[in-house]
């Protein structure tokens, strides 16, 4: 692809996907339990997608290939992130959690090295490790260092950058031939919203939102839309930029969160 349109969708997908790092944060303002919101934003997500899906009279195929694709990636790129950053976004401020996540690509790297997909050289981990500092310069001056009871917090944070690199590399891997991004946005939504199901229940938390039609609630709304863009192009980057060069949206998440907070 085009380096220039892969670069514009870099800069898209990472203004999209740091909105909703604030965005997460208001939803959960108003007391809304954040296992509620979560179940609500991939809901959401997946009847959005359903309706664009037939609009445009796409095939959807269920082999187990695919279903094996769409459950592991809606596991680890929606449930389970999702649920866990709805959590952390009560406790800990959204500089914080935008530090943590501009680690993903150098996750998503070594990751990719230790399973030879990408090889390393020099050049390339330097790149990485040179945009990691540059959001560190910016960022550390005005982040407070986490206190004793947020580092809980600030370690669940970092599980929630592991769960989004595995999944980038996962998807470079297990893609399988001939699926479309929308197709794959799709399954990943779609069976997120179901495994949160059964968690929901579990857990207690309240299955419906109060419809109060208060800002927390167009939070959960405008989140699932940046965040189904973001995907879209994370998903383009990966397919026609490679699993490290998607990975590094995270470099341009971190400033946009901060700018959107």
């Amino acid at each position: 692809a085009d380096l220039a349109l892969l670069l514009a969708i870099l800069l898209f997908t990472g203004i999209s996907w740091g909105l909703t790092i604030s965005l997460a944060t208001i939803a959960t303002s108003t007391g809304i339990a954040p296992m509620t919101v979560a179940f609500w934003a991939a809901l959401i997500g997946a009847v959005v997608l359903t309706g664009v899906i037939m609009l445009r009279g796409k095939r959807v195929v269920l082999d187990r290939e695919h279903i094996t694709f769409y459950a592991v990636t809606g596991f680890v790129g929606t449930a389970f992130p999702h649920a866990l950053s709805f959590w952390v976004a009560m406790y800990l401020p959204a500089g914080n959690r935008a530090i943590i996540y501009a680690l993903i690509p150098m996750i998503t790297l070594g990751i990719s090295i230790v399973l030879a997909i990408e090889t390393a050289s020099l050049k390339r981990f330097t790149g990485i490790a040179l945009g990691l500092v540059a959001m560190l310069i910016m960022l550390l001056p005005g982040a407070h260092v986490p206190l004793p009871d947020e580092l809980f917090w600030t370690a669940m944070t970092l599980i929630i950058a592991i769960s989004y690199a595995v999944e980038n590399v996962y998807v470079g891997l297990r893609r399988p031939d001939r699926l479309d991004g929308l197709t794959a946005l799709w399954g990943m939504t779609t069976a997120g919203a179901l495994m949160l199901v059964p968690a929901i229940l579990v857990s207690g938390a309240p299955v419906m939102l109060p419809f109060r039609l208060d800002v927390a609630e167009g939070a959960i709304v405008l989140s699932t839309l940046s965040h189904l863009l973001a995907y879209a192009g994370l998903l383009y980057m990966i397919n026609n930029g490679g699993v490290v060069f998607g990975s590094q949206v995270s470099y341009i998440v971190t400033p946009a969160a901060v700018v959107w907070g």
